[in-house]
């Protein structure tokens, strides 16, 4: 009791967003008009049940702090917790790799080549690296060479690189695994491709998995299987689409169920509480018409958007990446240099906390949150640099400090 009693202290002083209050005429809006939807308090503290705010404590400094016995995410590999990213340099394409310190801070343990090449400029993506369930290998894609590679990850995070095969397409962006299955999305030839990862990370073709998505010049950001391994997810930002593939048995895919998005270009996403999808809306980058979009994933594949699609008021908002619990959802806002967070309620409804929760460098990009739930990490792609931050209570973020000297062309991160 006295834990949560402080918890609410903290929760109210930390506070700074503002509540918006619903009115009948709002109420009276017609049907499809979006309304700002803003989170209360009480409502993401969930009387106290909430696991991704019971983790968080308020230190003797008053400086938000992550409660131990309820911190998350602990590390098979001897040094603890690793941050991947790549170079995506024309001509030679480098993995960085950075060991997480207590604090949160990233030190530089130097990088290994992919075995492919770049493309030389950021790939605009989601997912260009991810790691493993069981954090044993990661994979990354080689966007200049039409290729994935696949890595051990050693017990000291450094990498050792195992495959390297052909994307069965042109310029792979992201890539996908679920247990032993992986799937890579091409996107200047529209199609997507899957493999099957052997115990040694070699990759074999998946037979029969090669399919395209609803046509050609669809500007695809990212693949995610489902939580439950079902559905492959890809977002298209040009038709303003997401397709949903069926998983076979065989590990191959259905042709898409297509489906339109409920919101302007949807770009990235991530899974949040119940497995209900969260999808930014990057309005093609116009100012101020950003947001973001919560979907059940149907038995049909079909995602329905809960609540439509939840303004944040900022610009080119494109990568998403949520909390351990799915609670919360925090948005990079590439065209106004911020981070906005969103509440995931109960139903997968989806509300507004922080349109700025933090300031980030310029045109930050991939967004991911550290297994231990406290430590979140966004890349700048302008700037050549990964913001380190904080969570705070509800919602909120915290600057701790800045890694810089990556080249331009960075893209994705992957976390354990």
């Amino acid at each position: 009791m006295k834990k949560f009693s402080l918890f609410l202290w903290g929760a109210a002083v930390l506070m700074t967003f503002a509540i918006q209050s619903c009115n009948k005429e709002s109420a009276k809006t017609a049907a499809g008009e979006n309304q700002q939807e803003n989170a209360t308090t009480a409502m993401m503290s969930e009387n106290g049940a909430n696991p991704d705010e019971t983790m968080l404590t308020a230190g003797s400094s008053g400086r938000v702090e992550m409660t131990a016995e309820n911190s998350v995410g602990n590390s098979r590999h001897n040094n603890g917790h690793y941050l991947y990213s790549e170079s995506n340099e024309a001509g030679t394409n480098q993995i960085y790799i950075y060991q997480i310190s207590h604090d949160g801070s990233l030190i530089s343990q130097g990088s290994a080549a992919s075995g492919g090449m770049g493309t030389g400029t950021n790939l605009g993506s989601q997912g260009a690296v991810t790691i493993s369930e069981d954090h044993e290998w990661l994979f990354a894609v080689n966007a200049g060479s039409n290729s994935v590679s696949s890595f051990k990850v050693n017990n000291d995070g450094s990498l050792t690189l195992a495959h390297t095969e052909s994307s069965e397409g042109t310029m792979p962006v992201s890539v996908s695994i679920r247990h032993n299955l992986l799937y890579v999305l091409n996107f200047a030839s529209d199609n997507i491709h899957g493999f099957w990862v052997g115990g040694d990370g070699s990759l074999t073709h998946v037979d029969g998995s090669t399919q395209p998505l609803s046509g050609t010049g669809v500007v695809p950001p990212q693949i995610s299987f489902t939580p439950n391994g079902n559905w492959v997810i890809v977002t298209e930002k040009a038709t303003n689409n997401i397709s949903s593939f069926k998983v076979k048995a065989d590990g191959s895919v259905w042709p898409p169920t297509v489906t339109a998005s409920t919101g302007m270009t949807p770009f990235g996403f991530d899974f949040g509480r119940d497995g209900f999808m969260v999808v930014s809306n990057a309005a093609g980058g116009a100012a101020g018409a950003g947001s973001a979009t919560s979907y059940r994933i149907g038995g049909n594949g079909v995602p329905h958007d809960v609540n439509g699609a939840v303004p944040s008021g900022q610009a080119a908002p494109c990568w998403v990446a949520t909390t351990e619990f799915g609670r919360f959802a925090f948005v990079s806002n590439t065209g106004s240099n911020t981070i906005s967070s969103y509440y995931i309620a109960p139903g997968g409804r989806l509300f507004l906390v922080d349109k700025a929760a933090v300031t980030t460098g310029t045109a930050p990009a991939d967004i991911v949150v550290a297994k231990n739930n406290y430590h979140v990490y966004a890349l700048n792609t302008k700037a050549g640099s990964i913001g380190e931050y904080h969570r705070k209570f509800l919602g909120g973020l915290e600057t701790i400090g800045t890694v810089s000297g990556l080249a331009l062309s960075t893209t994705g991160l992957a976390i354990f």
